[in-house]
């Protein structure tokens, strides 16, 4: 038995560990038009063919839930094994209710192994928490208090792509509608990184055997006719911008060409990506931006 001075920190950090683990597998991520599925042992396949990035993606998912494993140890769980794959398997169908994220079979294996190691753990070391009513009320708070935190980092990021996104306005009074996400990161399993810069810019830099993508945007546009630039004098098939709505892509030769022109008929959400492809090595800057026209 623990004493009442540590329950009290263990329920603090457990809220805050819960806080993370829902802003790293979803409060963080952009919503696409896209919705996958990988079947078991998809990750394996690709780790035999060399891929390191499943390799650290499968190490990760393991850590990530070492953490809810001692937790549930020390809380007197009776089934840590169970708990940790219902854990696993709600965020994987939130992620993919909501393209968030591709449903990964091997994610439920790699987080339950890791509930499992973190459980073992607590079987060496000893200890046991009972958890009553205040000790709960102790976690909810900690938990919403800690993801109060990432949140309002989130907004406070997106208030900044708002003024930046404020400077393309065009001299004839249209506004720029598009407002970047301001998240950095690699295009899916490449090379190439897209980062946000402080003149409202991107710079996209690197090498890609591979088509991939990676988000930069969404915005709702309401029906009328409208123009999409940013990127120019980049070769056909290396890099580019691309729109897409109902998993539908259009506007993607925008880098090869200057602007793409388009109508909508009714009102739409667009998500807007960096598109990269084989055989790409780029250090372009890109000043993705929408305006409505007429």
């Amino acid at each position: 038995m623990l004493s009442k001075k540590k329950d009290y920190i263990f329920c603090i950090l457990f809220g805050a560990y819960i806080a993370a683990v829902l802003w790293i597998t979803l409060f963080s991520r952009l919503g696409t038009e896209r919705r996958s599925f990988l079947l078991p042992f998809h990750s394996y396949v690709e780790i035999l063919k060399g891929n390191r990035q499943f390799l650290l993606e499968n190490i990760g998912n393991v850590v990530l839930f070492i953490p809810l494993g001692v937790a549930l140890k020390w809380s007197g769980a009776k089934d840590v094994k169970k708990a940790g794959l219902l854990a696993s398997l709600l965020i994987e169908v939130l992620q993919f209710t909501f393209a968030l994220g591709t449903f990964e079979c091997d994610d439920l294996i790699h987080n339950t192994l890791g509930a499992v190691i973190g459980a073992w753990c607590v079987g060496k070391i000893g200890g046991e928490i009972r958890l009553g009513d205040q000790m709960r009320k102790v976690i909810l708070l900690s938990m919403v208090l800690c993801s109060a935190i990432p949140v309002g980092y989130k907004e406070v990021r997106h208030q900044k792509m708002v003024r930046l996104a404020a400077i393309y306005d065009r001299e004839d009074g249209a506004k720029n509608l598009l407002v970047l996400s301001g998240k950095n990161g690699y295009a899916w399993n490449t090379d190439v990184y897209v980062k946000h810069l402080n003149d409202g810019s991107i710079q996209i830099k690197g090498t890609s055997d591979k088509r991939s993508w990676w988000p930069i945007g969404e915005v709702t546009l309401e029906p009328g006719m409208y123009s999409f630039s940013g990127l120019s004098g980049v070769d056909k098939d290396t890099v580019g911008l691309t729109l897409e709505t109902d998993n539908h892509r259009f506007a993607s030769d925008v880098g090869p060409i200057g602007e793409v022109r388009f109508a909508l008929e009714e009102t739409a959400k667009l998500m807007v990506y960096v598109s990269v492809y084989d055989g790409c090595d780029c250090d372009v800057i890109a000043t993705p931006v929408i305006y409505k026209e007429g």
